[in-house]
């Protein structure tokens, strides 16, 4: 395979891959606008689709999402999360947020959403591919945790997504998300810069 070729299939399976978190995340907005709270599995909520996977070719995969919305009227605007299972290959994804706040927080949740799913399909990817391993048991020490090899490569993944799709640097959007979400991440000051320094460096 020649230099354009290669160059040629990058591009390709990058472009692949956006849509798919494009699609995915569209799909779960879609679904928060419409249900006050619920449990849905995607894509089968959307039956006229007749689909029960997102496909992803770059891998040659498939993952689920099962998406959990609940309402609490004691929060400001949204918290959201979400959690890769590799033994099913499906993504949990969590989202509260105050009912009086839904129509101000969607554009701030779609894209918190997308970094979200990059990341996580980044784990899809770590496990079909055998980069990392994901069967070792997260510590619960939070800046182990966070310096792991497979969550600082799928941080980096997750970020640089963010940073294309807000046309915000990739550094500031790596220590506005530290800086924003300190109630998430629960590390010192000091652990906080080490890990954003491993995410800067990452390739």
């Amino acid at each position: 395979m020649n230099l354009r070729e290669s160059i040629r299939r990058i591009l390709n399976e990058d472009t692949g891959m956006r849509n798919v978190i494009r699609q995915i995340v569209r799909d779960i907005i879609t679904v928060f606008k419409n249900n006050k709270r619920g449990y849905f599995h995607l894509p089968e909520y959307f039956e006229e689709r007749e689909i029960m996977t997102y496909e992803i070719p770059k891998i040659n995969s498939e993952v689920v999402i099962e998406l959990m919305i609940e309402e609490d009227t004691s929060i400001q605007g949204y918290g959201v999360n979400a959690n890769f299972l590799n033994e099913e290959e499906s993504i949990e994804v969590k989202i509260v947020y105050n009912p009086s706040d839904k129509q101000k927080i969607l554009y701030n949740l779609s894209g918190e959403l997308n970094e979200i799913m990059a990341h996580e399909l980044r784990h899809l990817f770590q496990q079909v591919k055998g980069t990392h391993d994901l069967d070792v048991k997260p510590s619960k020490d939070s800046f182990k945790y966070y310096t792991s090899p497979h969550e600082i490569d799928a941080q980096y993944y997750g970020f640089k997504r963010l940073s294309k799709l807000t046309k915000k640097p990739f550094d500031e959007v790596v220590r506005n998300w530290f800086e924003t979400h300190r109630d998430t991440h629960e590390l010192t000051k000091g652990e906080e810069d080490k890990v954003i320094n491993l995410i800067l460096k990452h390739k």
